[in-house]
């Protein structure tokens, strides 16, 4: 596989993670982000001005879809605590029932 259809299938696969973040599908995103993997990794430092644009392109999304990977898990991690203190606050109130 050339240098050009690397960067092709890096792209459709970038595209196809930005529609499954976009949808909140994060098992699909790391699918497909191990996909794109072998693909981001096989190109090569010299390219020509247009491969390096795309090239770019991608970095761009994978920052981004990073930023929004971190900040989907900071909002699961802070659900998941509010959730853990509401349990314990019912748990105590049934044990001061009790009395």
């Amino acid at each position: 596989m050339n240098q050009q259809e690397l960067i092709q299938k890096a792209w459709a696969l970038t595209e196809a993670i930005e529609a499954a973040v976009s949808k909140e599908d994060w098992a699909r995103a790391a699918e497909l982000s191990e996909a794109r993997a072998p693909f981001v990794m096989a190109l090569q430092a010299e390219q020509p001005a247009e491969a390096l644009a795309a090239i770019r392109k991608i970095q761009v999304s994978i920052d981004a879809m990073t930023a929004r990977a971190r900040d989907a898990q900071t909002t699961l991690s802070a659900t998941y605590r509010r959730s853990m203190d509401n349990a314990s606050a019912a748990s105590q109130y049934h044990r001061a029932a009790r009395f």
